[in-house]
């Protein structure tokens, strides 16, 4: 503890007490006033001061490895008693902290920006150019100008790319009078006197619910009035048995499934009603890995900068800011590991690092150490309470009670939602009278109400002052632009890209198809092949139309149908930060574009080789351009069918099924099988499948109606507008199926 007139400075077990009004040296030096000895640590790495009114201000001495606090490297940092810098940059590196420090925290510094009697307009953002120069990583190169009026300032958004916001709502351009709050990014301006000034960015927050309820239409309550205070830099673990609300819980405190009634604050402030500004300061880990796991977890980081990022921040920034989250959760030794290839610890910090990324205050976590080993298990809960150390408030909702004594506060939640216990780890088992966990879970489980009034009786400081019931504020979010929905579109093109040239056993099978398919195809008996075949022989090119535009519609389905319910979980994670539909939904569509160009390329040359293409074409005039266009249209209009299978089903396990049943429905309709013209709902059937306009095409493009032995169909007439429409039609096929997924990824929300 601090003594008379000091400060109390700790590193791990060692302690110094230090005295105003000198100035200490930190470093590896057996002379340094604080000396750690850690090899990250140089012999004279920073200088510690007390500054009225600041406090204590370490300050880096130019050493090799810096300081560093929140993921970042800073030039120096004011401490105090909830306060914590690295004297180095990797997680083991000496942590230095103050304790019971006699001067109390001063309010946040803040940073003069303009003065109203000036005239004189200001830009603010994280270019040089700036008037005021802001290194923030969410603030565009010239995020906004101030202009004094004569009421305030005039605020003006310059076309950035997470937006401005005026007390929570963002804008264009406002007004900011005293009293209103202009957020950039992380950094907040407000009006003091006749002057705008910049308060300093601080992670550091604090949560607090209060009287959050959830119910059902129907009536059924899933949470009954939850309430806890949790101080800024806090860990929180969310525990309790099945069906007592633990997830509902976390839907409600970070948004993602709004509360009916009640409030949560985010650092005093409505989280709800000021949801379109705080969104960016909350990171989420949900329990299912929201990354690609035929990624490295430098390609994933990657990628997840690329979409969270302004796209005008330099890439050397932007992967500076990877290579100090890699840093800070251990990961460096793995960056070029597969993701599918790291233990499930280090597969969770990935998942956690790519919500770091972006700096948040506040972290959640759905169950991190599900399905992980006790080992495991205490180096994710470490990790957490490391995060909360460097100044993040964190939220995890977990079964597992192991490592309960690393967390600041526990809330035990009874079946229905109900708070049977809030308030430190160690005062858990006492409160229930010494009882082990899993005894206290059957307890709460078997009785909720009785322990819920138990509670309520008890709980005095650990509950929130009570404020009369109240519903709560609609959110109000405005959309995200840090990217054009292009530049999203194009990065997650080359995301898939890269994920299928990853994933050697898909990558085979997309290979090897065209060649099994142009086998069967070379399978069928005869010589004329697409031409005219010689009396009295049957037509060689109906039965090379039906496997050559069948094995097309198998090829498009096969290479989407798994896909979008397969990456479900990280594109709801990913919408939520900021991802467009419209851009998920075009970077699939050019990616499954491209397969079936390749594809059908490689199927269409092979079948040519061994089998004589038809003389002329009816549209373009080579023959063979015109089969190719209708197998690539036939594959393209099939995968976005597949599209809307791989959006309509829940689980993977529900795509074979409907694959199978699909394919044989094109194999059956696509008119050069079975005859479909004039057949009640067989026909009627045909019109939405490929396969059959991509046989008629084909069939218009040989003039299969001259070959003999074919079943009239007008479809198949060797006529420009004929073949036009069949490929019209495919096209519209190929629309409709875009249209449907994208109402169908557009309802998945958070």
């Amino acid at each position: 503890m601090s003594v008379e007139g000091c400060t109390e400075l700790v590193a791990g077990d060692l302690r110094w007490n230090l005295q105003p009004g000198r100035t200490y040296t930190i470093g590896r030096a057996a002379d340094a006033d604080v000396r750690l000895d850690h090899p990250e640590v140089s012999r004279t790495h920073a200088t510690m001061t007390f500054e009225a009114p600041g406090g204590w201000i370490v300050r880096d001495a130019g050493s090799l490895n810096g300081l560093h606090t929140d993921g970042r490297r800073v030039p120096h940092i004011r401490l105090d008693a909830t306060t914590a810098v690295r004297v180095g940059s990797s997680p083991d590196a000496p942590r230095l902290s103050l304790e019971d420090a006699q001067h109390p925290a001063p309010s946040p510094a803040t940073v003069t920006i303009a003065r109203r009697g000036s005239g004189v307009a200001v830009t603010i953002g994280r270019d040089h150019a700036n008037t005021i120069v802001v290194d923030d990583l969410l603030v565009s190169r010239s995020h906004v100008r101030a202009t004094p009026h004569a009421d305030g300032f005039w605020i003006e958004d310059l076309d950035s790319l997470n937006g401005t916001y005026v007390n929570g709502t963002p804008i264009r351009s406002e007004l900011l009078t005293p009293g209103d709050l202009l957020t950039v990014g992380h950094h907040e301006f407000r009006i003091v006197g006749d002057e705008l000034v910049m308060t300093e960015a601080d992670t550091r927050v604090s949560l607090r619910a209060e009287g959050l309820g959830y119910r059902l239409p129907t009536g059924k309550v899933l949470l009954a009035d939850v309430g806890f205070d949790l101080p800024a830099s806090g860990l929180l673990a969310v525990i309790g048995p099945s069906g007592a609300g633990k997830s509902t819980l976390l839907g409600a405190l970070t948004a993602s499934r709004p509360a009916t009634s009640g409030t949560v604050t985010f650092d005093g402030r409505d989280l709800y009603a000021n949801y379109a500004e705080l969104r960016d300061r909350i990171g989420v880990v949900p329990q299912d890995d929201v990354v690609h796991p035929q990624l490295t977890v430098r390609q994933a980081l990657e990628y997840a900068s690329l979409l969270r990022f302004p796209s005008d921040l330099d890439t050397s920034a932007r992967r500076a800011r990877i290579a100090e989250v890699v840093g800070e959760l251990g990961l460096r030794a793995h960056t070029d590991t597969r993701i599918d290839r790291l233990s499930g610890g280090q597969r969770k910090r990935t998942s956690v690092a790519m919500e770091l990324l972006t700096q948040p205050s506040l972290l959640f976590l759905d169950e991190p150490t599900s399905g992980l080993d006790p080992g495991l298990d205490k180096s994710v809960m470490t990790t957490l309470r490391d995060l909360a150390h460097d100044g993040r408030t964190v939220v995890v909702v977990t079964h597992s009670v192991a490592n309960l004594d690393l967390c600041d506060r526990v809330l035990l939640l009874a079946p229905g939602g109900h708070v049977a216990f809030y308030g430190r780890p160690e005062h858990v088992r006492p409160y229930f009278d010494g009882a082990d966990y899993p005894d206290i879970f059957s307890a709460v489980a078997a009785d909720p109400l009785d322990h819920a009034d138990r509670f309520a009786r008890h709980r005095t400081d650990t509950r929130p002052a009570a404020h009369a019931q109240h519903e709560s504020s609609p959110l109000s979010a405005g959309p995200r632009r840090r990217q054009s929905a292009i530049r999203q579109a194009v990065t997650l093109g080359r995301r898939h890209l890269t994920v299928l040239a990853a994933d050697r056993s898909y990558a085979l099978f997309i290979a090897l198809l065209p060649l099994v398919l142009a086998a069967l195809v070379a399978a069928v008996p005869g010589k004329a092949g697409f031409g005219m075949p010689a009396a009295p022989d049957l037509s060689e090119a109906a039965e090379l139309l039906v496997v050559l535009m069948v094995g097309a519609a198998f090829m498009g389905m096969a290479s989407s149908c798994r896909d979008l319910v397969g990456e479900r979980p990280i594109y709801r994670r990913e919408r939520a930060v900021g991802l467009s539909p419209h851009a998920y939904l075009l970077a699939k569509l050019a990616v499954f574009g491209l397969l079936a160009a390749v594809q059908s390329a490689l199927l269409v040359g092979l079948v040519f080789l061994v089998k004589p293409p038809p003389d002329t074409g009816v549209v373009i005039g080579a023959g063979w351009l015109e089969i190719y266009a209708a197998v690539v249209l036939t594959a393209f209009a099939s995968a976005s069918l597949g599209m809307v299978i791989s959006s309509v089903v829940s689980t993977t396990d529900q795509v074979m099924p409907l694959l199978v049943v699909a394919i044989m429905a094109q194999l059956v309709v696509c008119g050069g099988l079975i005859p479909v013209v004039g057949r009640a709902g067989l026909e009627q059937l045909a019109w939405v499948a490929p396969s059959r306009w991509g046989y008629a095409a084909g069939a218009a493009t040989v003039d299969l109606l001259g070959h003999p032995g074919v079943d009239h169909d007008d479809l198949w007439r060797h006529e420009a507008g004929v073949w036009t429409a069949d490929i019209g039609a495919l096209a519209l096929i190929a629309l409709i199926g875009a249209l449907v997924t994208a109402w169908r990824v557009g309802r998945i929300r958070r």
